[in-house]
C-alpha cells in the first residue's frame, strides 16, 4: 500500500498546524496519504460526529489525540461503537494519552490496537515529540508500516523539552546568559512557565503579552517552557528540574512569584512534586486559559465552561495555586487545507492578562516591602448590617481571632499603634465608630465616629474608570453617584479605624436591606456606590498593600458576575481589584471558600472547627432521667410502687414538653407505659448523644486540657480510614455490637446484661474519654497505650491500642498545629507560599484533613459521585422511601431535593448518588482515573420499586463549580423518561407522557415537548445567588407565605441542563411543584444543621413553602442525616427542628460555651433567633412551646439579659424583635403575659441603646 487514509482528531487542536505543516513535507517527498482531521469544537453535533466516525471508519489509521479523558472527545462513544460492530477488516486505531493523566493511559492501554507495542510506542515518539520535522516522519513511518515493510523514517527528532523563551531573544539562550542579558538586580522578578508543546508549535502570542506587561512594570521576568511530567518516551527533564535550575539558586529561589498558565495539577499526578512549590517558597498564580473565542467567553454568564472548571480551577488548587482570571482564549481562525481542521491559537485576553500580572506582581511585592512598610486593611464580615452581627464568622471567635492577628503583626514589626487586651475591647472599638448599622444614630453622628471619608475628588474618578456596564447599572439602580447610602455633605463614609499602618474595617453592606423593592424585582441588584468605593479608599488612599478576609463568610465572592473566569464588568473583579486577598475559612467548607478562592482571588488560611462535643441532658431532661429511673428501680425492688411513680414520671414528661415530641397522649401513654419508655429512652439518648459545638475557635489557638479530650473522642467516634473508630472498638472489647445497639436505645437488652442499647453506648462513650483523659495525662506518651487500654477494660485490645495509638501519633499532634493558622497568615502576607490541603468534616471519619493553616482543596469535580458516596446515596434513597411510605403509605411521587456545593465537596456526592440512585440508574467510572464516564440503568427487577422522579434544586455555588453533574443529572432525568416501562414503575416517565402532552398541544414539535417535560435541574438565575426568600423575611418585606413562595419561584425556576444554562422556566417549574409530595435536605456531619444559618431557610425552607403554595398542601419535608455514613437516618423537617432546638438551641451547654466568646457569641446566639423565625416563617417547624422555651432562655432569663447587654446589647434587642414579630405574625400564640414582658424588655433595652449610642 503506498497511499494510505489517516483520520486524525485532536482534543487541543494546538498541534494542527504543526501537523498541517508535516504531512505537506511528506507529500513534497513524494508520499502518498489523504488525511482528514477535526478538532473537538468542530464535533458540535451529532451530525457531525457521525460524519466524523463515517470518515474514520473507511481510513487505514486512527489517531485520537486526548486531553484529559474520554470528555475531550465528542465523537467516542461513536467511534468505540462503531469499531466493535465492525465485522471486517478494522482501521488500525492508536489513542494518544494525555501526559500524567491515568484515564487517557487507561483508554489508550484498552482500545489502541497495538497497545505497548514497538509501533505503538513509536507513534506515540513522534507525537509525543511533536513539530512538523516529526510529524512528516510519522507520515514516513505510518506508510511503511502499513505497507508491511521496514520503517525508513528517521526516528522522532529530539526537540528541546525546556528552555527560556523571550520574544526579544533568538534561539534558547542558557539560563546564565539570560541572567546576564536581561535580569536587573534588585528588581521584583517573576518565573513564567509553560508548555513546551507551545513553543514547539508558535503558539506564543499569550506568552508575549505576559512578558511585555511583566517588563512594562519594570519587574523581571524569566519565561521557561517545559513539559510538566516526567514522559518515559521523550526523557524530558520535568517540573523539578525546571525548578531547580530555572527558579532556584543555591537552594534559594530567585523569583518572587510564579505565573502558571498550564491547567490540571501537578501534584495531583506526581508524588515527587508534592513540595516543589513549597521549596520555591512564592506565591503560584494560577492564569487560566478558556478553550472558548474571546467573544464567547465575554457574552457568557457562565464564565469558564464545565471541563474549564476542573482544569483551570479545582485541579490546580490541590497544588496551592492562586485561582485568577482567563488570560487567553482559543480563536480560531481558519479551516487548515490538508487536513480540513479548524486552525486556531491562544490569543491573549489584554485587560485580563494586565490584570493578572498586576494581581502576581502585587503578590510578589509582598516578599519585598519591610514588614514596617507594609499596609494592611483587615475586613470583618458584615450580615446582615446590624450592630449585633458585626464580625460574622461561622465558627470563629472573629475579634479574639484579629486580636492576636494585630499582636502578631506588632511583634513582627508591622507599625501598630494600639493594641487589644481581648477581643471583646476590639469590638467595643469598632461598635465606638461608625458601623452599617443605619437604625441607631443619624448621619451627622456616623461622620463624628467616622475616620475614612472619600470626596467627589476620589469617589467620581474611581466610577468614571468603572467599565461603562457597571457604570450604567448601579446608576439605575443607586442613582447618580455617590447616591445617598453613607453619604454626609458630599463625602463617602466608610467604617472603622485606622491602627497605624493596619485598617480594621467593616464590609460594606451588600445593597438588598438597603433597597428593599430590588428583592422583589432585580435578582442582580448591583452593590450600591459605596460598595466599590469602600474598597478603592482601601487601595487608593489608605493604601493596603494587601487585604484579609475574616472568616465565613462575606459578600464579596457572591456578587453578581460570571461563575469562573470573570471580566472586568463581574462585581467581585471590580471590588477586589488587584489586591492580594487573605481569607481565615473554617476547614469544614470548601464550597464557600472554593467560591472565595475562585472569585474573589483569595488564599485561603484554613482554621479549625469549634471543639465538639456531646450534648448531654440538663435541666427538665435531667429531671425526667431521674423521674424514670426511679420509676424502673421500683419495677425491680418495689413493684407496688409503679403506679404512684408512673404519673410522676408522665408529669415530668410533660413539663419538659417531651410529649409533643413524641406526640404521645396521656391515654395512649398509660395504655402501654413499658412501650412508651422505650420510646422515650431511645429519643432522650439520641438528644444526649448528639454531637454539637463547645464554643467557638479561636485562630491559632488549639484546643487544651477537657476540651482537647472531648474534642479527641469526637473525631474518632467514627473510622478514620483504617484507623478503627474508638467508641466502637470499646464496643466490641466489651462484647457490644454497635448496631444492635443502636436498633435498641430504648431497649433492655438480655445478651447485655439487661442494659439497654443507649446505656451501653453512654458507657461505651465515657469509656473513651476517661481512656483519652488519662491518656492526656501521660501527655499522649505512645508507650502508655497497653496500660491505658487494659485499665479501661480489663485487657489488652488491639483495635483500641491502634485507636489510641492514632491520637498519639497523628491526631493530638495535629491538633497541636493549629498555631499554624497564625504562621501561615504571616507567610501570605510576606508573599510566600501557603501549602495545600484538604478539606472537609473532621468528625465524619476524616480528621487526617488536620492540620490546619493551609490553603485548602476541595475536590476534582468530575470524580463525582465516587463509589463510597454512591453507598452513602443509596442509604439515604431507600431510608427516603421507607420514611415516606411510613408516613403516606405510598412511594413518594416527585422529590424535591435541595442540593448544596459544601456536601457534595465533603461527601464526594452522596446527594447525587441518591438521586441516579432515585431514578434507578448508578454511574459508571472510568478506569484509571475514577472520573463519572456515564449512567447505566438499573434493572426494574433488580430495583423492586418504582422509579422515583426527583427534581433538584442547587445553590449558585453548585451551578459554578459542577456544570457536569447539572448535565450529568439532566441526562439522567432523560435517560429514565425514555425507558420503556409502565407507568406505575416509572414515575418520571409517567409525569413526562403527560406534560409532553400538554406541551405538544400547546403548539410545540414532539422534540420541544420533550426537552421541556424533562427539565428537572432548577436553580438561582445565571451569575446571581441566592432563593429570595431570606431577604424578605430579614426586610419584613413579607406578608404571607404566598409571597415568600412567589419569590423563591422567581429565583428558583431556571432550568439547567445539556445546552441549557439557567433558561427562565416559570411554569414548568411550577408544573414539577404542583407534584412535588416530598422534599429533602441532606446533611453529611453534625458540624452543620438546619439551624446554622439562613441559607437553610432560603433554600430549602422556601422550597417547602413554594411546594406548599403551588400544591395546595405541605409536602412531606424531610431531613436526611449521613453524619455517619454506615447508618444514615431520616427525620422530618419538625422532628429535627425539636432535635436541633433541643439538643443544642437551649442547652445550656451549647450557651454557656457561646457565653465565653462575649460579643460574637452573643451574636451567634442572636443570628439563631433569625434562622429559627426563618424556618417558621416557610416551614411551620416551631410550636409555641418551643418559642416559649427559647424566649425564657435567650430573653427573659436574667443571668443572660445581664450578659448579653454587657457584651452585646443589640443581640438581645434583635432577639425581642423576632419573638415579639413571631407573636404579631400569628407564628407563635403567646400568652398575654409573655407578650407583655417581652414588649417591656423590648423597650427597656431599646432604651438603653439609645443611651449608648447618644
Amino acid at each position: 500500500m503506498s497511499h494510505f487514509n489517516l483520520c486524525y482528531f485532536s482534543a487541543t487542536s494546538m498541534e494542527i498546524q504543526s501537523l498541517s505543516g508535516g504531512i505537506q513535507r511528506f507529500l513534497e517527498q513524494g508520499g502518498q496519504a489523504r488525511v482528514f482531521a477535526r478538532t473537538q469544537s468542530q464535533l458540535f453535533d451529532q451530525r457531525q460526529i457521525e460524519s466524523f466516525v463515517k470518515r474514520a471508519m473507511a481510513s487505514d489509521i486512527i489517531i485520537i489525540g486526548l486531553h484529559g479523558g474520554k470528555q475531550s472527545c465528542p465523537a467516542w462513544d461513536a467511534m468505540m461503537a462503531a469499531m466493535e460492530m465492525e465485522d471486517g477488516a478494522k482501521p488500525l486505531l492508536h489513542v494518544q494519552p494525555t501526559g500524567g493523566d491515568e484515564e487517557s493511559m487507561a483508554l489508550a492501554q484498552e482500545y489502541s490496537t497495538r497497545f505497548d507495542s514497538p509501533e505503538w510506542k513509536d507513534i506515540c515518539a513522534y507525537l509525543s515529540y511533536g513539530g512538523a520535522i516529526n510529524f512528516c516522519s510519522l507520515m514516513r513511518y505510518l506508510e511503511a508500516f502499513l505497507d508491511r515493510r521496514a520503517p525508513d523514517a528517521p526516528l522522532p527528532e529530539v526537540l528541546p523539552q525546556e528552555g527560556i523563551y523571550h520574544p526579544d531573544f533568538p534561539g534558547i539562550p542558557s539560563i546564565e546568559e539570560y541572567k546576564e542579558k536581561n535580569i536587573r538586580p534588585g528588581r521584583l522578578t517573576v518565573g513564567l512557565w509553560f508548555y513546551q508543546s507551545y513553543w514547539v508549535n508558535n503558539n506564543l502570542a499569550y506568552i508575549d503579552a505576559i512578558i511585555r506587561e511583566i517588563e512594562r512594570w519594570g519587574a523581571n521576568v524569566i519565561p521557561v517552557f517545559h513539559q510538566r511530567f516526567k514522559d518515559v518516551v521523550v526523557k524530558n527533564r520535568g517540573s523539578d528540574y525546571v525548578v531547580e535550575n530555572f527558579f532556584m539558586e543555591d537552594g534559594k529561589s530567585v523569583i518572587d512569584v510564579l505565573i502558571n498558565p498550564m491547567m490540571f495539577a501537578l501534584t495531583m499526578v506526581s508524588k515527587e512534586y508534592k513540595k516543589l512549590y513549597s521549596a520555591m517558597n512564592v506565591p503560584v498564580i494560577q492564569a487560566m486559559m478558556t478553550m472558548q473565542p474571546q467573544e464567547v467567553w465575554r457574552a457568557s454568564v457562565q464564565g469558564m465552561k464545565t471541563m474549564e472548571v476542573s482544569f483551570n480551577a479545582a485541579q490546580p488548587e490541590f497544588d496551592g495555586a492562586l485561582i485568577t482570571v482567563p488570560i487567553a482564549s482559543r480563536e480560531e481562525e481558519d479551516v487548515d487545507p490538508v487536513t480540513g481542521a479548524l486552525l486556531s491559537r491562544y490569543k491573549p485576553i489584554e485587560d485580563r492578562s494586565k490584570k493578572m500580572v498586576s494581581l502576581a506582581l502585587n503578590w510578589g511585592r509582598l516578599s519585598k516591602l519591610k514588614n514596617s512598610e507594609k499596609k494592611v486593611a483587615i475586613v470583618f464580615h458584615h450580615y446582615p448590617p446590624r450592630n449585633d452581627r458585626i464580625g460574622c464568622a461561622r465558627g470563629l471567635d472573629s475579634f479574639e481571632s484579629v486580636k492576636l492577628m494585630i499582636d502578631r503583626m506588632k511583634n513582627d514589626g508591622y507599625q501598630v499603634e494600639e493594641l487589644f487586651e481581648n477581643g471583646q475591647e476590639l469590638a467595643e472599638r469598632i461598635l465606638g465608630c461608625m458601623t452599617c448599622d443605619q437604625r441607631w444614630l443619624t448621619y451627622d453622628k456616623m461622620a463624628e465616629r467616622c475616620q475614612a471619608f472619600a470626596s467627589d475628588k476620589e469617589y467620581k474618578p474611581w466610577h468614571e474608570n468603572l467599565p461603562a456596564a457597571t457604570r450604567e447599572k448601579q446608576t439605575h439602580d443607586w442613582g447618580k453617584i455617590p447616591g445617598e447610602l453613607f453619604v454626609y455633605k458630599e463625602q463617602m463614609m466608610f467604617p472603622g479605624f485606622v491602627n497605624g499602618n493596619v485598617f480594621v474595617t467593616i464590609q460594606p453592606p451588600r445593597g438588598f436591606f438597603e433597597n428593599t423593592e430590588a428583592i422583589y424585582h432585580d435578582m442582580y441588584l448591583s452593590p450600591p456606590h459605596h460598595y466599590l468605593a469602600h474598597y478603592r479608599w482601601i487601595k487608593n488612599v489608605f493604601k493596603a498593600d494587601a487585604v484579609m478576609h475574616i472568616g465565613k463568610h462575606g459578600s464579596l465572592e457572591w456578587l453578581p458576575g460570571k461563575a469562573l473566569g470573570l471580566s472586568e464588568e463581574c462585581y467581585p473583579d471590580s471590588a477586589i481589584m488587584d489586591l492580594p486577598n487573605i481569607y481565615p475559612y473554617i476547614i469544614n467548607d470548601p464550597s464557600e471558600g472554593a467560591q472565595a478562592k475562585r472569585r474573589s482571588y483569595c488564599c485561603i488560611i484554613d482554621h479549625l472547627t469549634p471543639v465538639f462535643t456531646n450534648a448531654d441532658l440538663y435541666e427538665d431532661l435531667t429531671k425526667v432521667e431521674s423521674k424514670v429511673k426511679e420509676y424502673e428501680d421500683a419495677k425491680k425492688e418495689d413493684p407496688a410502687k409503679c403506679s404512684v411513680l408512673k404519673p410522676l414520671v408522665w408529669e415530668a414528661v410533660k413539663e419538659a414538653d417531651l410529649d409533643k415530641d413524641l406526640e404521645a397522649t396521656e391515654e395512649s401513654v398509660f395504655a402501654d407505659f413499658d412501650a412508651f419508655l422505650e420510646k422515650l429512652h431511645s429519643y432522650m439518648h439520641e438528644l444526649s448523644d448528639t454531637m454539637i459545638e463547645d464554643g467557638l475557635h479561636t485562630f491559632s489557638v488549639p484546643p487544651q486540657g477537657e476540651q482537647l479530650v472531648e474534642f479527641l473522642v469526637q473525631l474518632t467516634r467514627l473510622d478514620n480510614g483504617d484507623v478503627p473508630s474508638l467508641r466502637e472498638s470499646v464496643c466490641q472489647t466489651l462484647g457490644w455490637d454497635m448496631d444492635v445497639l443502636l436498633e435498641n436505645k430504648g431497649n433492655a437488652l438480655a445478651q447485655y446484661g439487661g442494659k439497654k442499647g443507649g446505656e451501653c453506648i453512654r458507657l461505651a462513650h465515657e469509656t473513651a474519654l476517661a481512656m483519652v483523659g488519662n491518656f492526656h495525662k501521660t501527655g499522649f506518651d505512645k508507650n502508655a497505650v497497653p496500660y491505658i487500654v487494659e485499665d479501661a477494660v480489663g485487657k489488652r485490645d488491639l483495635m483500641l491500642e491502634k485507636s489510641l495509638a492514632y491520637i498519639a501519633e497523628s491526631l493530638a499532634p495535629n491538633i497541636a498545629r493549629t498555631t499554624e493558622e497564625m504562621d501561615a497568615t504571616m507567610a501570605g502576607l510576606n508573599g510566600e507560599f501557603v501549602p495545600p490541603g484538604p478539606s472537609g468534616a473532621p468528625s465524619r471519619g476524616q480528621a487526617d484533613i488536620l492540620p490546619t493553616g493551609r490553603n485548602f482543596y476541595s475536590v476534582d469535580p468530575l470524580t463525582i459521585p465516587t463509589p463510597g458516596a454512591w453507598e452513602v446515596g443509596v442509604r439515604l434513597g431507600d431510608a427516603l422511601i421507607e420514611r415516606t411510605r411510613e408516613e403516606t403509605g405510598k412511594y413518594p411521587e416527585n422529590v424535591g431535593i435541595v442540593i448544596y456545593g459544601g456536601p457534595t465537596m465533603r461527601s464526594r456526592g452522596d446527594d447525587i448518588a441518591e438521586i441516579l440512585y432515585l431514578y434507578g440508574l448508578k454511574p459508571v467510572w472510568a478506569k484509571g482515573s475514577g472520573r463519572v464516564a456515564g449512567l447505566e440503568v438499573i434493572p426494574s427487577s433488580q430495583l423492586n420499586r418504582p422509579r422515583i422522579d426527583v427534581t433538584p434544586r442547587i445553590s449558585g455555588f453548585f451551578r459554578d463549580s459542577f456544570p457536569n453533574l447539572m448535565e450529568l443529572l439532566d441526562d439522567a432525568a432523560q435517560m429514565a423518561a425514555v425507558l420503556d416501562e409502565p407507568e406505575e414503575s416509572n414515575l418520571i416517565r409517567k409525569h413526562v407522557v403527560t406534560d409532553m402532552q400538554t406541551y405538544m398541544e400547546s403548539g410545540m414539535s414532539k422534540d420541544e415537548a420533550f426537552r421541556e417535560a424533562t427539565f428537572r435541574v432548577f436553580g438561582c438565575p445565571p451569575g446571581a445567588y441566592g432563593a429570595g426568600v431570606a431577604e424578605l423575611v430579614e426586610s419584613k418585606q413579607w406578608d404571607t407565605q404566598d409571597d415568600l413562595a412567589a419569590n423563591y419561584i422567581r429565583y428558583s425556576s431556571h432550568a439547567y441542563g445539556k445546552g441549557t444554562y439557567g433558561a427562565q422556566k416559570p411554569e414548568t417549574f411550577r408544573r414539577v411543584l404542583s407534584r412535588m409530595d416530598t422534599t429533602v435536605k441532606n446533611e453529611d456531619s453534625r458540624e452543620y444543621d438546619m439551624m446554622s444559618c439562613t441559607d437553610y431557610y432560603n433554600y430549602y425552607g422556601g422550597l417547602i413553602v413554594a411546594a406548599k403554595t403551588v400544591r395546595g398542601e405541605a409536602p412531606l419535608s424531610l431531613m436526611g442525616d449521613s453524619s455517619d455514613p454506615r447508618r444514615v437516618k431520616m427525620r422530618t423537617t419538625q422532628e429535627e427542628a425539636k432535635h436541633i432546638l433541643r439538643s443544642r438551641l437551649i442547652n445550656p451547654k451549647w450557651l454557656d460555651g457561646l457565653k465565653r466568646h462575649g460579643y460574637k457569641g452573643a451574636g451567634d446566639i442572636s443570628h439563631m433567633m433569625d434562622v429559627m423565625l426563618g424556618w417558621d416563617a416557610t416551614a411551620d417547624v416551631m410550636d409555641d412551646w418551643m418559642y416559649e422555651r427559647v424566649a425564657n432562655k435567650y430573653a427573659l432569663d436574667r443571668e443572660m439579659q445581664d450578659w448579653m447587654k454587657e457584651v452585646n446589647p443589640y443581640a438581645l434587642q434583635n432577639i425581642l424583635d423576632k419573638l415579639l414579630e413571631a407573636i404579631k405574625r400569628g407564628m407563635w400564640n403567646a400568652s398575654e403575659e409573655m407578650e407583655e414582658n417581652l414588649m417591656q424588655e423590648y423597650l427597656d433595652i431599646e432604651g438603653e441603646i439609645e443611651e449608648l449610642t447618644e
